[in-house]
């Protein structure tokens, strides 16, 4: 299954993002082991695990920016 159909099949309403450049503790950087980060957050764990399922999603910076830019200058269809 794509992330999309996903993503669908949850419903946008029950989705939220959090963005690790924000709510990352820490960050750090081993040339041999890569990229380590640490972050919070708000949902509540329970005796399954947290209550929502988290899942890390990489996207292209400059793809995410062009999108968030192009998203304010159109008019909402809501």
């Amino acid at each position: 299954m794509k992330l999309s159909e996903l993503i669908l099949a949850v419903g946008d309403e029950n989705v939220a993002i959090q963005n690790l450049d924000v709510c990352a503790d820490t960050l750090d950087y081993n040339v041999k082991s890569g990229t380590k980060i640490r972050f919070g957050t708000e949902v509540a764990m329970t005796m399954e695990g947290t209550e929502k399922l988290g899942l890390v999603v990489w996207l292209p910076r400059d793809k995410v920016k062009a999108a968030l830019a192009t998203q304010k200058r159109e008019p909402s269809h809501e």
